[in-house]
């Protein structure tokens, strides 16, 4: 949730080679809204907020007054509804902060953080079900969206150890496939430690973070009917490793492992991506487009879900590749 920026944005942006496009016009209330949910979190949040820019406004001044982007207790009710069990509940206006979930810097107002959550349970949510949120305001027709829960899923392989000292023979990641997932996130993590004989107070851990692909799309023979295959170069192990560590004196280095992470999001993300590449590129009309799956609105509401499998070490030859290697020698591994 922290990391959502509202759709709002989009109607800030102006094109860099019209002169006629005017953000002001009549008052509309434009609700906005913002979920990815996951059956797997205790509570679900959704960010709701309002759009609106009137004749003579300052777009930058107004999102940073949060009376504007955001709707008065009482003015809109926002309901969840579990379409695969019946069982709908009210979601509650909150401040996220009171739940750890602050907003990132920029122009939008930054306190207070307003969502709407409800805890899973109300309304017993769980992978694979097909959920409803409402959203509704006096005097205004109600804005709706409806999505797909993606359920937990595993990760196959690697088992516990590769070998990446093979330069031509990729690293292969499988994970289940499952039901509404349409696009991935891959992401290692690198835990090495770095030793200091001369002065053990230094001695620490550190944690190399690797977004491998960020919008993976499998296609052809990446994906069969259970499972997802993706393929790592060898090589990237290490080149990424040696680009991210510095050669520092009297430090001795041990790899101890690494975590694999894979996060699964719905149709509406990539639907959401291909509407945005479509319009990208010298023939654009070089203004981002829209997307929505809101009925009434503006607004991204969707699923997640995450796979992780931790502690995957290399092989013997591997580590020595780390030591003697090209693209790490430098480094101190032993």
């Amino acid at each position: 949730m922290k990391n959502l920026l509202p759709l709002l944005a989009l109607l800030l942006v102006l094109s860099a080679c019209r002169d006629d496009f005017s953000l002001e016009g009549d008052y509309q209330d434009l609700p906005v809204a913002y979920a990815y949910l996951n059956a797997a979190d205790e509570r679900q949040f959704v960010r709701v907020e309002k759009a609106f820019l009137e004749a003579g406004g300052n777009a930058e001044a107004v999102a940073g007054i949060a009376d504007s982007i955001y709707y008065a207790p009482g003015a809109v009710t926002v309901v969840l509804e579990n379409l695969s069990n019946g069982q709908s509940a009210e979601m509650r206006r909150v401040d996220a902060r009171d739940f750890g979930l602050n907003r990132t810097d920029g122009i939008f107002a930054q306190t207070p953080n307003v969502a709407y959550t409800i805890e899973t349970d109300e309304i017993d949510l769980r992978g694979d079900h097909a959920v409803r949120l409402t959203l509704a305001r006096p005097g205004e027709e109600d804005a709706v969206a409806e999505t797909q829960v993606l359920r937990e899923f595993s990760i196959n392989r690697p088992t516990m150890q590769v070998r990446v000292d093979d330069y031509p023979r990729p690293v292969v990641v499988t994970w289940e496939k499952i039901p509404g997932a349409a696009i991935y996130d891959v992401t290692l993590v690198f835990n090495i430690r770095e030793l200091f004989p001369s002065n053990p107070d230094q001695n620490r851990t550190v944690q190399l973070t690797w977004p491998v692909s960020t919008s993976f799309v499998p296609g052809g023979d990446q994906a069969s009917e259970r499972f997802v295959r993706f393929e790592i170069l060898s090589e990237s192990f290490y080149q990424f490793i040696g680009a991210e560590l510095q050669p520092i004196d009297g430090v001795v280095r041990r790899f101890d492992n690494f975590d694999i992470r894979v996060a699964a999001a719905g149709q509406e993300v990539l639907d959401r991506r291909n509407l945005e590449n479509a319009n990208a590129g010298i023939t654009s009309s070089q203004s981002l487009p829209r997307y929505t799956n809101l009925i009434g609105g503006l607004g991204l509401i969707t699923s997640f879900s995450q796979a992780e499998r931790d502690g995957i070490l290399f092989d013997g030859g591997s580590l020595d590749s780390l030591e003697l290697g090209v693209y790490t020698r430098d480094l101190g591994f032993r």
